[in-house]
């Protein structure tokens, strides 16, 4: 008698599990708010939630996939399924489970989604879909055997609610070791993120990834563990899990390795700048997809910006001095020697990028002024001074101020038909730099840098004139030092010497000139090479890197043009315009103007 009471007993209480449950086939529709559980009762069964409904339970496992193969599940964009206990997608035990979310998937407890010895299943978080759980939210784990080919790809949000520090896991998403082939593609404007500072990696991590041999994750999004940027956002273990941080995708709090055989690769695009915090005992590869020099004390790389221009730098100077000197040469108060002659000039200049060779784009607005003094027949001295903004490619901007001074030698005969003239100048730029890296160590993700330094300069031309129809040549030779200095945070750079030499080819055309106009064509071009080993030695957080130009940047070839027209209005007033452009084979193209109006008084 007692056997039998406990049947009925047992009998009983499994009716009661199925009611307010409804076992279900084929395509269905849930249009109106309702309590009752989803048992999918065959393979190929589908179930969408639409029309801003909610399917929700007391309890667990609202919806139950039930060991079911090549089952779907859809919540649509105002939708919600939530279930105040744990496992709010019961997605165990069954092959090819595609659940697309742009509604709301939500438990009380852990597993919003429990894929448990799950295989080629595909969870799809669209944007504004939000998937949440008070402890891991989205986990792969297996009883017997491998979890297999699970891809979860978020564009919402994927979050761990509960605010935790003690022994209890608490992932947004979750693979164990035994585990293989688990995806994970975090889409920029993707938020996965939890709020737990304990003191074990595996627990805190937001992302905890595990395999048997291969794992993937690709973030372009935000991973974020809210409890601060000291605490985990990222976790690997076991063995061959790739992790690839991309585009300006952001991880905040430290990432943890165990174990050995991972792959740490970064995509943050040429020239931009990162650190991110990496302990454990596990061993890694680190790869910058973009080139970039990469160093693995952790793992930072810095965009080498202003450091990879210096010899071009120096080029253009050298091009606008000799530019600035036609000018100067072509002017009445050249001819008279009666007094100094001076121009302000504006100019903008644009480099385009090239990944292949680390090229940086490269924009850069000046105002100058280059002023003459003739001290004897021959000599004139010169004084050039710019203040420009150069903004590089990667967040990167040096507010620079230069200045070079020295002395314009000519008419020195080398022949009746030839003469030669010789220029040598000296100066300093005062440089400040401000650049934005990403890094795992702030609140925000990203870290703003800062530093102040000085470069010096040298100049040195000689220019032969031929008073024939033959144009001029010149050998130009530019020198630059910049010493070591320390950026605000993380970066510290070696000193640096710079050295380079050009042939160059010019003339000058007349093509109107009489008692009121002046107008003429002139035009340089410059073939400019590197004349040393330009190793660029810097330091990321201690840890020494190093860099080196590629080859196809250390020659250049230039041509400068310009148009110069003066008109005089009378014998004591006159006004000037010159328009210079340039393009080179880096890319380069450039626009340099000036207009002046001048009385004698």
């Amino acid at each position: 008698m007692r056997i039998l009471r406990f049947v009925i007993i047992i009998i009983y209480l499994m009716s009661l599990s199925q009611v307010n449950a409804a076992n279900i086939t084929g395509s269905n529709t849930i249009n109106s708010d309702s309590t009752t559980q989803q048992v999918y009762n065959a393979d190929e069964t589908s179930l969408t939630i639409t029309n801003s409904s909610t399917l929700s339970r007391s309890g667990q496992a609202p919806v139950n996939i039930n060991g079911k193969n090549d089952a779907t599940l859809t919540i649509h964009s105002g939708s919600s399924l939530t279930a105040t206990s744990h496992n709010t997608v019961q997605g165990k035990d069954q092959l090819r489970l595609t659940v697309t979310n742009s509604g709301t998937i939500s438990s009380g407890g852990s597993k919003a989604i429990n894929l448990l010895n799950a295989q080629n299943s595909t969870v799809t978080n669209n944007a504004g879909g939000i998937i949440k759980s008070n402890t891991n939210t989205i986990t792969l784990t297996e009883v017997s055997g491998t979890g297999n080919n699970v891809t979860i790809t978020n564009s919402g949000q994927i979050f761990a609610e509960a605010v935790s520090s003690g022994a209890t896991n608490n992932n947004a998403i979750k693979s164990e070791d035994d585990t293989n082939n688990m995806t994970l593609i975090n889409n920029i404007g993707g938020h996965i993120y939890n709020n737990n500072s304990s003191a074990t990696a595996l627990q805190q991590a937001t992302v905890f990834i595990a395999a048997e041999d291969t794992a993937t994750l690709t973030n372009s999004g935000t991973i974020e563990n809210k409890a601060g940027p000291e605490n985990y956002a990222i976790r690997i273990a076991g063995s061959g899990v790739t992790v690839t941080l991309k585009d300006s995708g952001k991880v905040i709090g430290k990432i943890n390795v165990a174990d050995s055989g991972h792959t740490i690769k970064l995509q943050h695009g040429a020239g931009q700048g990162y650190y991110y915090d990496i302990d454990g005992n596990g061993t890694y590869i680190l790869q910058d997809l973009d080139g970039n020099p990469v160093v693995k004390g952790s793992a930072g790389s810095v965009g080498q910006g202003g450091n990879e221009m210096i010899d071009e730098e120096l080029g253009y100077k050298s091009l606008g001095v000799r530019s600035s000197l036609v000018r100067y040469q072509k002017s009445d108060e050249y001819s008279q020697r009666e007094k100094g002659w001076g121009e302000i000039t504006t100019s903008f200049l644009k480099r385009d990028g090239d990944k292949s060779t680390l090229a940086l784009d490269n924009k850069k607005i000046g105002i100058g002024a280059n002023i003459f003094e003739p001290i004897s027949d021959n000599k004139t001295l010169i004084f050039s001074f710019e203040t420009s903004l150069q903004n590089i490619s990667k967040n990167h901007d040096i507010d620079k101020f230069s200045f070079l001074t020295g002395v314009n030698f000519d008419k020195i005969q080398i022949s009746d038909k030839i003469y030669s003239e010789i220029y040598f100048l000296g100066g300093a730029s005062f440089n400040k730099s401000d650049r934005k890296i990403l890094t795992n160590t702030t609140s925000s993700g990203l870290l703003d840098i800062t530093d102040v330094y000085k470069s010096y300069e040298v100049l040195f031309g000689n220019k032969v004139i031929f008073n024939n129809l033959l144009p001029d040549l010149s050998f130009n030779f530019g020198y630059s030092h910049t010493p070591s200095h320390e950026e605000s945070k993380y970066y510290r750079w070696e000193e640096k010497d710079v050295y380079n030499g050009s042939i160059a080819f010019s003339n000058e055309h007349q093509i109107l000139k009489d008692n009121k106009k002046n107008l003429y064509l002139s035009w340089i071009a410059d073939a400019r090479t590197i004349l040393n080993d330009d190793l660029q030695v810097f330091y990321v957080n201690g840890t020494k890197g190093t860099y080196t130009q590629n080859n196809d940047l250390k020659t250049e070839f230039s041509l400068s043009a310009g148009i110069n027209y003066d008109y005089k209005f009378s014998q004591n007033s006159k006004f000037s315009v010159a328009l210079d452009g340039l393009h080179t084979t880096q890319d380069t193209n450039s626009i340099k103007a000036n207009l002046k109006y001048s009385h004698k008084f």
